[in-house]
């Protein structure tokens, strides 16, 4: 009732219609004659096999930290109380902050940037003000002045630059381009 599969029976003009299409593998075996399914796969369909990766010269250097869970455990059971005691976890001993040194800011402490800074200007706008103008004391504090406003209404950083160099470090035109490029 139904044509056995893999077997040329039946319509010629259809199976001499798909063989024209198909690759078709070799015949079975004499012992295995009738059994199994034989797959054609259409040459626009066949991907050849991945090339093979060359093996790494030596070992992926593996980590050795070791996380501390119990005393992570321990400084937010610490930490929930309403007077927390930090002497008993051991941290007596740490330098207090006060005593740090503040870290350099920008490529290797630059001294322009760390003038500014100092001057009591945004640590995190000055950085991209001297990159935009230089040491040009005008500029730098108009753009870190529009910087530090924008940055209060919820802009991201590297939109705010863009706007405030686009626009002469005009505040209100900075703004304007923030609401015509949203909608």
């Amino acid at each position: 009732m139904y044509p056995r599969i893999g077997s040329h029976h039946g319509n010629p003009a259809v199976t001499a219609g798909r063989a024209s299409s198909f690759h078709h593998a070799a015949p079975p075996a004499s012992g295995a004659a009738g059994l199994g399914i034989r797959v054609a796969v259409k040459p626009e369909y066949r991907i050849t096999p991945p090339p093979q990766l060359i093996q790494q010269m030596g070992d992926i250097p593996r980590s050795n930290f070791q996380f501390d869970f119990d005393f992570e455990r321990k400084v937010l059971a610490e930490l929930e109380k309403e007077s927390p005691d930090w002497s008993r976890l051991g941290l007596e001993n740490l330098p207090s902050r006060s005593s740090e040194a503040p870290p350099p800011s920008g490529p290797a402490g630059d001294p322009i940037i760390n003038k500014y800074i100092s001057s009591g200007l945004s640590r995190e706008a000055v950085p991209l003000a001297v990159a935009n103008y230089g040491d040009n004391p005008t500029k730098v504090r108009e753009f870190v002045n529009g910087y530090t406003r924008l940055r209060e209404m919820g802009f991201s950083s590297s939109s705010i630059a863009e706007a405030l160099v686009k626009n002469n470090n005009n505040m209100d035109e900075a703004l304007a381009y923030f609401l015509n490029s949203s909608s």
